[in-house]
């Protein structure tokens, strides 16, 4: 991750919860809760389960979570975070990068959605795999998530929400497409490109801003060797339904990987 922060998570983080609204995490989370509940069964009486979420972004996963667990979320961007104390005043946010935090505590289930995509080489990925491990209890549940593994990543997919959004932080109104494709199918990368469009409310004039994000492309079988070299063993791969997989997101993630220390 040698490349510049995405525009998105910096300059451009205001837009998030108007890109990603948090309702859009409904159907997600719940196959998340589900797994988490069939892995740990009920917790002692009066207690919750603790989550720690990696790269929470937001907290938009979050917002759903705490209603069932106790969330810890972390992530590297403060503007991102700043987004996810808004949303959960009641939940604890620690700014840090998944590959070397250490909270020297542990976790019933430690969960890392889409923000492992930005783990672009194996070192990375393991790396952050390993940060998984070191905060999960035994007995407990790690959860990861690509958005795209070799398997489902399909080269020139493009999304376009098909909607303006008006109104944003002094802007007439906001659309946005995204473009992913393979530059060199011979490494373990991607790039997403985002395009903004944006009206000044006063100039009535438009901007077009270009966000790219290089993002890391795996196949099922190297994410099961690094997690295995991380000191996770996954026991099971859990997709989404096919009526779900795709209901807010074009790009939403399909492949749950879950496993244990």
């Amino acid at each position: 991750m040698s490349d510049p922060a995405p525009r998105l998570y910096t300059d451009l983080a205001h837009l998030w919860p108007h890109l990603s609204p948090p309702e859009h995490y409904a159907e997600e989370t719940e196959l998340l809760r589900e797994l988490i509940d069939q892995t740990l069964g009920e917790p002692p009486a009066g207690q919750r389960w603790s989550l720690l979420e990696l790269g929470a972004g937001g907290g938009h996963s979050t917002v759903h979570l705490k209603a069932h667990y106790e969330c810890t979320a972390s992530d590297l961007s403060p503007q991102m975070l700043a987004h996810c104390e808004q949303l959960n005043p009641d939940v604890p946010t620690i700014e840090g990068d998944m590959r070397d935090m250490r909270l020297h505590k542990r976790f019933d289930a430690v969960l890392i959605c889409d923000a492992i995509d930005y783990m672009t080489t194996r070192e990375d990925a393991v790396a952050a795999l390993a940060t998984v491990a070191a905060h999960l209890r035994p007995g407990g549940i790690a959860l990861f998530a690509p958005t795209y593994t070799r398997e489902t990543f399909t080269d020139g997919e493009v999304a376009d929400d098909g909607t303006t959004i008006p109104g944003i932080a002094g802007d007439d109104g906001l659309t946005y497409f995204s473009f992913v494709h393979d530059p060199d199918p011979a490494d373990t990368q991607f790039e997403m490109i985002l395009l903004y469009l944006m009206r000044d409310h006063e100039t009535r004039q438009v901007q077009t801003v270009e966000d790219r994000h290089t993002c890391g492309l795996f196949s099922i079988q190297d994410w099961q060797a690094m997690a295995d070299a991380a000191g996770l063993h996954v026991e099971a791969l859990a997709e989404k339904p096919e009526h779900e997989a795709n209901a807010n997101d074009p790009a939403a993630w399909s492949v749950v990987f879950c496993g244990t220390v």
